[in-house]
């Protein structure tokens, strides 16, 4: 007897296919299937009636295979985000769990004090909660008691981050208290390891899984608990498809497979602070006494900031200074013509890496000697704007030739091997000062910081985004919070919006409730937001296509259109962009839309937090 299935191809944005095969086979299920000539993997969407058309043979049957709920949630990604089936499914990795798993009792002594005892107290009575928890005020043992009581229940539980960069500090601590039980998660390790972490899962040895958010894929069984640590951090966004929120995947996931969510973050995002329970806690760990300079927004580093980082070096304290352009300089200038040097391939302007010679574009890649003229008007007038952290780094060597200073972004952070290196010879006071971007910021523990300088913090607040203040406030606050963890520190502002930024330094919470009365009936929490991306090599068939989703959306309903035309970045490797921006009441009225407008031109970002 012959049977027949619906099967979607694994990463593949096609509709599901009709196969054969002799076996009865379970929905869910991975099989291996011929598609124009080659073997790819697919899982069974369900059985189907026999078609008039002739089908290939299912070529193999694995013994892997995803449940009902797990189905379930592939379905939900897949409507939500406006991808396949198979697109949705290979996202995660399948667990083949063993019959008799280990089960393990613990007692990893933590104690908390009377607040943090508090708070993990609420988190236990809610299933979806937000801790909102200073920098130094303890979240981690709070995570680690929850973790506990979640291993001794006979659970699993996924501990996720936003970033690999943050992994080598969580996985010491993890360890320290769980040892064996904590298994590291990101793309970067190899595929020898993660069969061995599958395998462990499976047998019950490994009762936790931290990393960055392709954890949150593994289909661990008898999932208890999912902590979502710097819950506001926009890198648990996906910025390809599907282009899921982790966040937001792990708080549907927690729901079908009822696992308690507990969402973490010194400054949450407005969105999850207005959405979901939250427990406040402002005790630090430490006791520090933190000082707030705001001085006037010029390029470069200027006197007072020479001055305080003389002093913090001359008593043998470390200091960090962040910037938020990486390399030597954002872009170079014609003084004549006034056009800056862009990327032959996208529209925007090349940075500037002396140590390699060269102008290098952080959307492509490509690469090109630095000019000697201008490519637009010839003349020999080219001079570079805004800092960067190499130019940093050269000048304050000058100015500090008995002092160790060193770039912390991603040019110079390319593996795990080099950011365990680097924050190593930072803590064992290698290096006195780190020069970074936004990597400064991820939640590492400087233990003698005493100074932290943040520049260019205006260019956050001036992006065209309605989330700018949100993510200018949040941004200074987390690389406030690595100076002084043990003592003292002072943090050194440059800006010309001093008042801004003083009026809710010390308070993130006044920022986040007067914030919200702007939002209301325009943005998020209040409204959904869905963008249209289309791109194409050929200008002219770009707009052909945005014509057509222009009728499509012209008689949609309870739906508005916020924006339509070119995109911020008019273009990124060779392709033109263009954009469209919808707003609606509820997520129902938007994907009505994108279903109904979706072409395979067009790339679909449900609840976008990139508007440049």
């Amino acid at each position: 007897m012959n049977y027949y299935y619906e099967i979607a191809v694994i990463g593949s944005p096609l509709s599901p296919l009709t196969y054969e095969s002799t076996e009865s086979i379970e929905p869910g299920t991975l099989v291996t299937v011929k598609l124009k000539n080659r073997l790819v993997k697919g899982i069974i969407y369900s059985q189907c009636e026999k078609p008039k058309f002739s089908c290939e043979q299912i070529v193999e049957v694995t013994d892997q295979r995803f449940n009902s709920v797990y189905m379930h949630i592939f379905r939900f990604i897949s409507q939500y985000y406006v991808c396949s089936f198979g697109e949705a499914a290979g996202l995660f990795t399948p667990v083949s769990v063993q019959k008799s798993r280990q089960r393990f009792s613990i007692c990893c002594d933590i104690t908390l004090s009377k607040r943090q005892e508090e708070a993990y107290r609420f988190l236990q009575c809610h299933p979806v909660g937000l801790l909102f928890g200073d920098t130094g005020s303890g979240k981690t043992e709070i995570y680690m008691k929850l973790l506990e009581d979640t291993i001794n229940a006979g659970k699993t539980a996924l501990f996720l981050m936003p970033e690999i960069s943050l992994t080598p500090q969580m996985q010491r601590r993890l360890k320290k208290k769980f040892g064996d039980l904590v298994a590291i998660w990101h793309s970067k390790i190899t595929k020898k390891r993660k069969t061995e972490i599958l395998a462990q899962i499976g047998s019950g040895e490994v009762k936790i899984l931290a990393g960055a958010r392709s954890a949150l894929f593994v289909a661990i069984p008898d999932l208890g608990t999912i902590i979502v640590d710097e819950e506001h951090d926009d890198s648990y966004k996906a910025s390809n498809r599907p282009r899921y929120h982790a966040r937001d995947v792990a708080l549907y996931m927690g729901k079908a497979l009822g696992a308690r969510v507990v969402l973490g973050s010194a400054t949450p995002s407005l969105t999850s602070y207005r959405k979901f329970p939250f427990f406040r806690l402002r005790e630090t760990y430490f006791q520090t006494n933190k000082r707030f300079r705001f001085v006037k927004e010029q390029d470069g580093i200027g006197e007072e900031i020479l001055d305080a980082l003389s002093q913090t070096l001359s008593k043998n304290h470390q200091a960090i200074i962040f910037l938020p352009t990486r390399a030597n300089y954002k872009y170079l200038t014609c003084m004549e013509c006034g056009k800056f040097v862009e990327c032959p391939f996208c529209a925007v302007g090349m940075s500037l890496h002396r140590e390699r010679n060269a102008l290098r574009c952080h959307y492509c890649n490509y690469m090109q000697r630095i000019p000697e003229r201008c490519p637009s008007c010839n003349a020999d007038r080219l001079r570079t704007n805004r800092i960067g952290t190499a130019q940093v780094v050269a000048e304050l060597s000058e100015k500090f030739p008995d002092k160790t200073f060193m770039k912390f972004d991603r040019d110079e952070v390319t593996t795990q091997t080099k950011l365990k290196k680097i924050l190593k010879a930072f803590n064992d006071k290698e290096i006195d000062v780190l020069v970074g971007t936004q990597m400064l910021s991820k939640g590492h523990d400087y233990h003698d910081v005493k100074l932290a300088v943040v520049l260019g913090i205006d260019t956050i607040l001036a992006q065209p985004d309605f989330r700018a203040r949100e993510k200018a406030m949040s941004l200074l606050l987390q690389v406030a919070g690595r100076s002084g963890r043990k003592g003292e520190g002072s943090v050194i502002v440059s800006t010309a919006n001093a008042d801004f930024f003083a009026h809710y330094i010390d308070d993130y919470e006044r920022f986040l409730r007067e914030e919200l009365p702007w939002r209301e009936g325009l943005y998020p929490p209040f409204k959904k937001l869905m963008k249209f991306l289309v791109a194409h090599k050929n200008r002219q068939k770009a707009l052909q296509i945005l014509e057509r989703l222009q009728m499509c959306l012209s008689d949609v309903e309870d739906v508005e259109i916020v924006g339509f035309g070119e995109a911020p970045v008019a273009k990124i490797a060779g392709k033109y962009r263009f954009q469209v921006l919808l707003r609606a009441d509820s997520p129902t009225a938007l994907l009505r839309v994108a279903h109904k407008c979706h072409c395979a031109e067009c790339e679909i970002d449900m609840d976008p937090v990139q508007f440049s």
